[in-house]
Parts: C-alpha cells; structure tokens; sequence
C-alpha cells in the first residue's frame, strides 16, 4: 500500500475513533456507570459484549473509554508539542547563554525515565484525567526541544530571515510569522507521533490504578478485568474490546504519522513501493 492510500486509511480509522468519542451518549445502549443487567452476563442481543462483574455494559464502557482515553492522548500531546516548540524556537534563534542554560537543563531531565518519574507524582496528586495529561505533556516536552531546535538553527539566517530584520521586525513577529510556519510539517509529524505515546503511557497508568477512578478508560476497563479474576476465567468479552481498541487507535496513529511525512517530503513520492 502507498503512503498515500495509507495516509487516507488511518484517517479513517483515526476519525473513526473520534466520531465515537464525540457522540459517545448517542452510541452507547447504556449508562456505562449504572447496572444494567447480571454480573459477567454473557454477550447476547441485549448486551452485545456482556456485562462486567457488577453488571455494568461493556460495551458502554468501550465506547465511552475512547472519549477519556483520547482527551488524555491529545491533551498530553498539545501541551507536549506547545512547550517544545516555543523552547525550541527560543533556544535556536537566539542561541548564546541562554541556549547552553537550557540545553544543560534538557540533558540533565532527559536521563530520568519518564513513565517511573510519572508513577511517582501521581501518587501525590488527586488523580484526574487532565492531571495527567498535564503531568505527560510537561515532563515529556523535552524529547522534542532538540529537534525543533536543530530546525530553527538550520533557518535563522536565511535570506528571507534577514530581510525580515532589515525591515525592522521584531524577533517575536520573525518567529511567529517566519520560523513558525516552516516548522508545521515537522510539528505535525510529532504531534501524531505524540498523541500514540501518551495514549499508552494513559492506558499503563490507568491499568495500575493511577488513573481517575470517576471515570472509565479503557486501562481501567483491562485493570478491573484482570483483578476480578477476568483472565483467569477466559471472560474474552471483557478482555479483548478494550485490548483490541487500544491497539486499532495505537496503530492508525502509527501509520498516520509514517505517512504524513510524504506530503511534507515530495521526495518519498519518488522512492515508495
């Protein structure tokens, strides 16, 4: 399959998931927070995907766990990307000092694991789903500060960057209106990148029970399954959805972001296969 074509497939998918997410109400035949119906109710044409083990709808569950699991992923990447860029940004226009400062800083946090450093401040915190994408997107800005930087050095002294300064712009309309939109392929990419990342570092949180407990995720949905005694029973219908859903959005965002790059990079056009 060309990039193309794949491109336009994980769109579908992708958008897909969203559509669910946003008429989640619509959707689900149930209150995913109330019982409706036995506990570990087999599925059949009241509860296509059976109940869980106080009798609420899994399949409820499913769907408005993508609502949760999404906001996490796409609020954990904006605040990531946002953060990254305007370091990245700063750091590579104006360089001297200041870059060294903060370069030294990035070095210095990029040597602690980020998913055991999160493990240890969600502990102190309430726990809450835009908690923990704020927590994601700040302390996993600094992954991408490098390579935006690499890119503003590679531009600000370029020709149409001195003919901004020889009209006299200032330096925050050069690097709003010029450095910033030679940036956006590059931003894409990693925001698409980034929203996969935070999804699952979402999802593992959740499964060990550092999630919101108000509301349901499909970590959650994985983790009660698995303490309830899900797996050892071989109840599918609990364990599989949620597994199976988080593995569809993890990959269309994949493919979305290996080929997004060939719109970027005309190039690739010319090598695919």
């Amino acid at each position: 399959m060309s990039r193309k074509k794949l491109f336009w497939f994980s769109c579908l998918i992708f958008f897909a998931y969203v559509a669910v997410a946003v008429f989640a109400p619509l959707i689900a035949p149930y209150d995913p927070y109330t019982v409706s119906g036995p506990p570990l109710r087999q599925p059949d044409s009241m509860h296509p995907l059976g109940t869980n083990a106080t009798g609420q709808d899994i399949l409820s569950q499913l769907i408005f766990g993508t609502r949760i699991t999404l906001i996490i992923g796409l609020g954990a990447a904006l605040i990531s990307c946002s953060i990254s860029v305007s370091l990245g940004i700063l750091t590579g226009y104006y360089g001297g000092a200041f870059d060294g400062i903060v370069m030294r800083g990035i070095d210095i946090f990029m040597t602690i694991p980020l998913f055991p450093l999160l493990l240890v401040l969600t502990l102190f915190f309430t726990p809450g789903i835009f908690l923990v994408a704020i927590l994601m997107g700040v302390l996993g800005s600094t992954h991408s500060v490098r390579v935006f930087r690499s890119q503003v050095m590679g531009i600000r002294n370029a020709s149409f960057i001195e003919g901004a300064r020889a009209i006299g712009s200032r330096d925050m309309r050069i690097m709003s209106h010029h450095i910033l939109p030679n940036l956006i392929p590059i931003v894409t990419v990693r925001f698409v990148s980034s929203v996969q990342h935070y999804i699952l570092l979402g999802v593992g949180l959740s499964f060990l029970g550092l999630g919101d407990p108000m509301v349901i995720d499909w970590g959650q949905m994985i983790e009660q399954a698995y303490s309830s005694g899900g797996f050892a029973l071989g109840l599918w219908w609990w364990l599989i959805p949620p597994g199976l859903a988080v593995v569809g959005l993890s990959l269309a965002l994949a493919h979305l972001g290996y080929s997004s790059e060939e719109f970027y990079n005309p190039r690739l056009e010319k090598n695919r296969y």
